[in-house]
């Protein structure tokens, strides 16, 4: 695996107790499972959970953080985010024609016309937000 030289942003500064670290870990370990369930299903986001997970594995084990960032797969999405705040354009595209495609199929769905607009909103919403990270 390659070896990915360590952050050096205030972010990284391991939690102070030791059961704080163990719950940093933990949840790191459940968003890792979350973005890999995510990229898989439609539905759920990877990156978002990856940057989570990278987030708390910073501050619960470093060995762990940087076991993410050197991933193949997805350390370059953590690294762009955590070095940048940048996504690829690659990424940027993925994520919006996920979310127009599985907002789009569940429309069919929706019996409701009000829960119909707020489906909408809420995927307008994101496409926005996707849309305003910077592109690297």
């Amino acid at each position: 695996m390659a070896q990915v030289a360590p952050l050096e942003y205030p972010s990284t500064v391991e939690a102070a107790s030791r059961r704080s670290r163990w719950a940093f870990v933990a949840a790191g370990h459940l968003f890792v499972a979350l973005g890999v369930v995510g990229a898989f299903l439609p539905v759920m986001p990877t990156t978002v959970f990856l940057i989570l997970a990278a987030s708390c594995y910073a501050r619960g084990s470093a060995r762990f953080h940087q076991k993410l960032r050197g991933h193949p797969t997805f350390g370059p999405v953590v690294r762009d985010w955590e070095e940048h705040r940048a996504m690829s354009r690659r990424a940027k595209t993925i994520a919006v024609s996920m979310i127009v495609v599985s907002f789009g199929f569940a429309l069919f769905f929706i019996p409701l016309t009000w829960i119909r607009v707020l489906h909408v909103a809420i995927g307008v919403a994101l496409v926005a937000f996707i849309l305003r990270i910077r592109t690297r």
